[in-house]
């Protein structure tokens, strides 16, 4: 008969044992020990409207800036996919949240887009990311031009560029933007269904962080610092109907109704990092 193991970590269907997270490998230890993973991020900013942010922000969050933050990552050489990698686009915005006990000041994920599922089911149900899939090209650079598209079932809804051939609009702006000193991290909101009862209910509904600084465990090797280039850059929406993209049509909708009143600029970065986001925690 299956029993649960005490501190295992389990993901349905969780009658074949433990299983392999970010955060566990076979053993049930965690990854750190078998080496980085190196990461490609490329950063966009833009300047919108405050009050057509705050339309998306949950009860307790407040917005600092009104700026949103589109960057596109490609992980590679992880670990806990044994050397395999994909792709991550996500979209945040500076905010504070104050709940019950502490506020903090941070960048809440708005949504975050990846390419392939694993990463997606053990986020949402252990980090409570917001995650979702879609098609997500690597950065197709030529004379210093680099670009990428998302697409679902076919319908392609956003474009981003990056181009360093030319500086940031506002270097100084963005630079500030990107060094944030008050942010202490990333803000999400987890939300599961509870099963039955019209499926309107939730069995969790909560702010969960994920801390800007990580501290790994000891006696891993130094890694160097990440090599960042500022450049300039944009993007494109093209806004679905139900028809195109029926279980987020909404969402894309919503994000491409975000005025982009001016492009402050871009970052294009490339880092190693051990970070397995073991120190996620609820925001009280």
């Amino acid at each position: 008969m299956f029993r649960f193991e005490e501190g295992r970590m389990y993901q349905m269907p969780v009658h074949f044992g433990p299983c392999c997270t970010p955060r566990q490998d076979p053993e049930g230890k965690r990854f750190c020990s078998y080496g980085p993973q190196e990461s490609a991020l490329h950063t966009l900013v833009c300047q919108t409207e405050g009050a057509a942010v705050e339309r998306f922000l949950p009860e307790g969050f407040s917005l600092r800036r009104p700026y949103l933050f589109f960057t596109h990552k490609m992980h590679r050489n992880l670990p806990w996919l044994a050397g395999r990698g994909y792709n991550v686009v996500t979209c945040n915005v500076p905010v504070t949240y104050t709940g019950t006990r502490e506020t903090v000041r941070g960048q809440y994920q708005l949504a975050i887009w990846e390419s392939h599922a694993d990463p997606i089911l053990c986020g949402r149900e252990q980090l409570g990311y917001s995650k979702l899939y879609a098609e997500i090209e690597d950065l197709h650079a030529f004379q210093g031009v680099a670009s990428a598209a998302l697409s679902s079932w076919g319908f392609r809804f956003l474009e981003l560029r990056f181009d360093r051939n030319r500086p940031p609009e506002d270097a100084p702006l963005l630079e500030a933007l990107l060094s944030d000193p008050e942010n202490e991290g990333l803000l999400h909101y987890k939300y599961i269904p509870r099963t039955g009862d019209g499926f309107s209910q939730a069995d969790a509904a909560y702010v969960t962080l994920t801390p800007k600084v990580f501290s790994p465990p000891p006696g891993l090797p130094a890694l160097p610092p990440p090599e960042r280039t500022l450049c300039s850059g944009g993007l494109e929406w093209h806004t679905p109907e139900w028809r195109d993209m029926p279980t987020q049509y909404h969402i894309v909708q919503g994000l491409a109704s975000l005025p982009v009143l001016r492009v402050i600029g871009a970052a294009a970065a490339q880092t190693k990092h051990y970070n397995d986001v073991y120190d996620q925690r609820i925001v009280r």
